[in-house]
C-alpha cells in the first residue's frame, strides 16, 4: 500500500460521518473501514485474519493502515511509533495502545498489510 492508501484507511476509520456500525464486532468494523476506503476483501473473522487470509500479507514491522490481530480481536494500526490502533473497544470504536498490559495479556499480535492486487502477489511469491 502506498502512503496515500494508508491515509485513506485511517481517514475512513476516523471519519466522524462514518456510522457507528450496528454490528458491535471488531472484524466487521475493520472490514467496513477497508471497504469504505476502497480496499475490498472477503469478510473474515478475527480468528481467520489471525491465521492469514487472501488479500493480506503478514509483516513484522507495522505501518499506518495495517491490521493488528490477536485471536479473537482485530484493529487497524493508526500510529505504529506509539503502538496506537483503532478498533471496536468496550465503549465502542476508539483507539488504544496495542502494547498495553491488557493487549499484551492476549498474546503476541500479528500484523498484516493489504495487498492491492492479491493475484499478482500470489504469482510473485511462487
Amino acid at each position: 500500500m502506498s502512503s496515500d492508501d494508508r491515509l485513506a484507511v485511517i481517514a475512513s476509520a476516523l471519519d466522524s460521518k462514518t456510522p457507528r456500525y450496528a454490528e458491535r464486532d471488531c472484524s466487521h468494523l475493520v472490514h467496513t473501514i477497508y471497504e469504505r476506503a476502497g480496499f475490498p476483501y472477503a469478510y473474515a473473522s478475527s480468528d481467520d485474519l489471525y491465521d492469514g487470509v487472501e488479500g493480506f500479507q503478514r509483516v513484522s514491522q507495522p505501518q499506518t493502515g495495517d491490521l493488528v490481530v490477536w485471536r479473537g480481536h482485530a484493529g487497524i494500526v493508526i500510529r505504529p511509533s506509539r503502538h496506537v490502533f483503532f478498533s471496536f473497544l468496550r465503549a465502542g470504536p476508539g483507539t488504544d495502545d496495542y502494547r498495553s498490559q491488557y493487549w499484551s495479556g492476549r498474546g503476541q499480535p500479528r500484523f498484516y498489510r493489504y495487498v492491492k492486487d492479491a493475484t499478482l502477489a500470489r504469482r510473485a511469491s511462487r
